[in-house]
């Protein structure tokens, strides 16, 4: 009898030392987990010699608020976070007049042109990549919760060439377009219903008398007009009658291609305008999970 009385204490001395070493290891799992944020810009850079030096990635709670900004290497970035379901979004950080807003909203979190208040009208966007995913988990624990990004150019060009033809003592001359995109979701690239704005590009002579411009914008939509202002050597200005291309350019496929037009200046005079759409990628970033 006393060798079972015996035998039962110490049957309940082992199981409260395991019951006590659970409750500890419980108490002692981490709330939060290891994400491993991954970024690949070779869709983005392609067919340039751009190399990106860094991102900025917007890390959002399953509530959808900021948890946090993030200035990240342009490789990836690794850190713990609280255990939850995220949202991420990323830019590069060496983009050119572009800048973040309503950051503070995934849904409304976009890169949107800066405005020249002088003359009222966006600048030129210059190496814009974004791109956005939903649904990354990460559980508490050590296991990591691994995502790669894939960022995508969101920026498109014209390339205007002008022929002046019999034009002569032109000391300047600039190409307006408006129906202008100012800004894009940071999510997938795509177009905000933000109202369109108007861009200037200067011309400039080229050796056989003709004149060049560009043109790098989000894109475009609505009515697209041209005109062209030519300023002489008397000083005076000249400005073409508006002429829209809306239609030739909804027109073109997505590798780009070439429309033909002419400007008309007031007393008749015309200038043979060829404006190139070189190729571009539409916005549509993507993350895969690991």
């Amino acid at each position: 009898m006393k060798k079972t009385i015996l035998y039962s204490a110490a049957a309940l001395l082992t199981a409260a030392a395991l019951a006590g070493c659970t409750e500890r290891k419980l108490s002692e799992r981490p709330a939060d987990g290891p994400l491993i944020i991954n970024l690949d810009w070779t869709e983005a850079t392609e067919g340039t010699s751009h190399t990106v030096t860094g991102a900025d990635i917007y890390l959002y709670a399953s509530d959808g608020t900021l948890y946090k900004h993030i200035t990240s290497a342009p490789e990836g970035h690794e850190e713990r976070v609280p255990a939850d379901t995220y949202t991420i979004l990323c830019v590069n950080a060496d983009c050119m007049n572009a800048t973040c807003q309503d950051e503070s909203d995934e849904h409304e979190c976009c890169m949107h042109a800066d405005a020249d208040s002088v003359q009222g009208v966006v600048e030129h966007v210059y190496r814009v990549y974004v791109t956005g995913t939903d649904s990354v988990t990460v559980k508490r624990g050590n296991i990591p919760t691994e995502v790669t990004l894939y960022p995508q150019n969101v920026v498109k060009y014209l390339h205007f060439n002008l022929d002046p033809g019999y034009i002569t003592r032109i000391t300047d001359m600039e190409i307006r377009m408006t129906g202008v995109v100012p800004s894009v979701y940071m999510m997938d690239g795509s177009e905000t219903a933000e109202t369109l704005q108007s861009i200037i590009a200067p011309a400039e002579r080229e050796e056989n008398g003709d004149y060049t411009a560009d043109m790098s914008v989000f894109g475009w939509r609505g009515e697209n007009i041209l005109t062209a202002t030519i300023t002489y050597e008397d000083g005076s200005v000249e400005e073409t009658v508006p002429n829209d291309i809306s239609d030739e350019l909804g027109e073109l496929p997505e590798e780009g291609g070439e429309i033909d037009v002419t400007l008309t200046l007031p007393d008749g005079g015309e200038i043979g305008l060829t404006v190139t759409v070189t190729p571009w990628e539409e916005g549509t970033g993507s993350g895969d999970v690991i």
